[in-house]
């Protein structure tokens, strides 16, 4: 399983002034020539396999309003278009965004998760949630350390979004 999950910070009125396709255009993947630049700007964020991890451990590690532990990755308002895919015809692609409040909201959540006792108290149900996605890769304690670097940059991620008042365009990629 091989699944990519990427941010990406913008001005709060290109949510309305964008369709979904043009949205989307603006988040980079790993080879795209503007990913580099957008990532050492703070611009862009992405992880490789632990977007739905980092779901998981924010959403059940006992926060205090579900909605706002969704924000960061899986929350937000839902936008769709179809994509021509010459193998399967017209595929629907979908991506969240998030107003400057919910970022705002989802930055404050993000502060004041421990990361490290998240990931260290929810070693056992992470280990079963990587399973039952089916991942090659057992659950490990290096794979632990990486998640909850990914955690920790996303706090920091969100937290620069916030500051500067930034909506966000979140896409995973499989």
């Amino acid at each position: 399983m091989s699944v990519d999950f990427f941010w990406r910070r913008v001005a709060g009125t290109s949510l309305d002034e964008l369709s979904p396709k043009e949205l989307g255009t603006l988040v980079p993947h790993w080879f795209d020539s503007e990913f580099k630049q957008l990532y050492e700007a703070g611009l862009v964020m992405a992880v490789e396999r632990n977007g739905c991890l980092m779901h998981f451990a924010l959403t059940a590690g006992g926060a205090t309003s579900a909605d706002v532990a969704e924000l960061p990755v899986f929350g937000g308002e839902q936008r769709a278009w179809g994509k021509e895919v010459p193998e399967y015809g017209v595929v629907e692609m979908e991506l969240w965004v998030l107003r400057p409040d919910e970022v705002r909201d989802a930055s404050v959540f993000l502060r004041q998760v421990a990361v490290d006792d998240l990931v260290k108290d929810l070693d056992a149900a992470v280990a079963r949630e990587v399973r039952s996605l089916g991942f090659a890769t057992p659950w490990s304690q290096e794979w632990a350390a990486d998640l909850v670097a990914d955690l920790k940059e996303l706090k920091d991620f969100f937290a620069a979004a916030a500051a500067a008042g930034d909506a966000l365009i979140k896409f995973e990629s499989a």
